[in-house]
């Protein structure tokens, strides 16, 4: 949800997702002399379309970490008395479906006699992911955070659930909710994964087989060298399970492409009615270690892509027979058309027609936002390195060199006339860092060794009336677009 409102001169839009909401503020030149920064004040109305009575609406400021240099009180730092001196803000404590106030006051006086300015306020309710429009789940992706060290001080998550849960905070959960939705005989889950190592997941598939459903799989089983174990770990996994006589091994050549896919299909009665993809590997790491995304999307037509390209996978195709018949299955247009619109994206492809796609819709975007962990194909980083002038760029990489040799210093310098901003994943010394070291470098893939950045997406004017947003398991790469099985979905028009 997307709500603006000015007074004053003050003027506050508000970005509502399920968890988080971005306030962004703006004020006119004739009201900046002596601003201190301003003050949110945050209502929860509670529940969306059944408000509670007045009296039990949880009024509070929003915290913050800094203070002016002469508060030497460190205690319940918020933003009355520290007000914030940026132009945009987050408020990560959000819960879905909720209603929200928001209210901005620009502060003036001093430190310790602040006055108030202008004020404003919106209101918003937040995503609501059980809806099937809106079932969007993303993890806490929490690499470097103060808020894990304040909320599990010196925990491992290892040793505890209520910590583990925080960090899915309920990507998991929708994942195995998704598996349960096959209630017993005439359903079915067809599903195709890279990593398919977690227990946990692997019997959510289990018990719906137990409850009559038909399961199927098909698992990553090439045999890239010495370094990757990720194939012999599946089979383990899928035997322990018991899942091994409802899975296909697919290995067929080459053995250094990945059967690099992360999606279920729920059908019934033969028909496909759902299909789950996203970034999310069936490990820890993926759900407690990285940032990823999983989301459901609710198009019998989608799905029966997907289910095409499943029965497709299950004959362990060579690479010139899954060109040639997803060539056909899901050809790739040179743009997408206008309107609201969902297209499934499979590879590996014959040529790069996909990565064309993708620099076109990135290059056009007056507001840019691209997320990806590994190198990005040479025509997307250009939409950064060319970025026209009156444009917005953000990217979110897991490695500063992902756009080529010193990119991260020259887009941070940038050109006067653009404005780009790049940001990568640092970590900090903690038992979360440890944690997440161990999972990812130790027990995992060894091509995720490291990568706390793994969601696939780029937004290209999302704010606007036409956004379009690219996003799944394959990577902004050759490798992932011509040799690795994968998918992507290109949405547009759905604001």
């Amino acid at each position: 949800m997307k709500v603006s409102a000015t007074n004053g001169g003050l003027t506050l839009r508000v970005i509502a997702g399920t968890h988080s909401v971005i306030l962004a503020m703006d004020m006119d030149e004739a009201s900046r002399a002596g601003c201190l920064g301003f003050s949110i004040h945050r209502t929860h109305l509670g529940p969306s379309g059944a408000p509670l009575p007045a009296a039990q609406q949880e009024g509070r400021w929003l915290p913050t970490l800094l203070r002016f240099p002469q508060d030497a009180n460190a205690q319940s730092v918020a933003t009355d008395r520290a007000p914030i001196q940026k132009f945009r803000w987050g408020d990560y404590t959000t819960t879905p479906g909720d209603m929200y106030r928001y209210q901005v006051t620009a502060r003036y006086g001093a430190w310790n006699a602040l006055t108030d300015g202008a004020s404003v306020a919106v209101e918003v309710t937040t995503e609501n992911p059980a809806n099937p429009e809106t079932a969007v789940f993303f993890n806490r992706a929490a690499a470097a955070s103060e808020a894990y060290n304040i909320k599990f001080p010196n925990t491992d998550p290892a040793t505890s659930v209520a910590a583990r849960t925080w960090l899915s905070r309920g990507l998991e959960e929708a994942l195995q909710a998704f598996l349960a939705q096959a209630t017993g005989a005439g359903y079915a889950l067809h599903a195709a994964i890279y990593e398919f190592q977690k227990p946990e997941l692997l019997q959510g598939l289990k018990a719906a087989m137990d409850r009559g459903a038909d399961v199927q799989v098909v698992y990553h089983f090439r045999n890239a060298g010495d370094k990757d174990h990720t194939w012999t770990k599946n089979q383990k996994a899928a035997e322990d399970a018991g899942l091994a006589g409802v899975s296909v091994q697919r290995k067929a050549n080459p053995p250094n492409a990945i059967s690099h896919n992360k999606f279920v299909v729920l059908l019934k009665d033969g028909a496909p009615q759902a299909v789950w993809t996203g970034s999310t590997n069936w490990t820890e790491g993926a759900l407690y270690g990285q940032l990823n995304v999983g989301h459901a999307v609710y198009d019998p037509a989608v799905a029966a892509t997907y289910e095409q390209y499943f029965q497709l996978l299950r004959t362990d195709p060579s690479p010139d027979v899954e060109k040639a018949a997803l060539a056909k299955l899901t050809a790739v247009p040179q743009d997408l058309a206008a309107g609201a619109g969902i297209y499934p994206l499979l590879s590996p492809q014959p040529d790069m027609k996909m990565i064309d796609l993708y620099a076109a819709v990135a290059k056009r975007a007056t507001c840019l936002l691209v997320c990806a962990p590994f190198a990005i194909a040479e025509p997307i980083a250009n939409a950064f390195k060319q970025a026209r002038p009156g444009t917005l760029h953000f990217i979110l990489e897991d490695r500063a060199g992902n756009l080529g040799a010193d990119q991260g210093v020259t887009l941070t310098v940038g050109d006067a006339n653009t404005d780009v901003e790049m940001s990568v994943a640092t970590t900090r010394s903690s038992p979360l860092h440890d944690y997440q070291n161990r999972i990812l470098a130790d027990h995992e893939s060894f091509h995720h060794a490291g990568v706390h950045i793994h969601a696939k997406i780029i937004a290209a004017d999302p704010f606007g009336p036409d956004p379009i947003i690219i996003t799944g398991s394959a990577n902004f790469s050759q490798n992932s677009t011509v040799h690795n099985d994968s998918n992507s979905l290109a949405l547009r028009g759905h604001t």
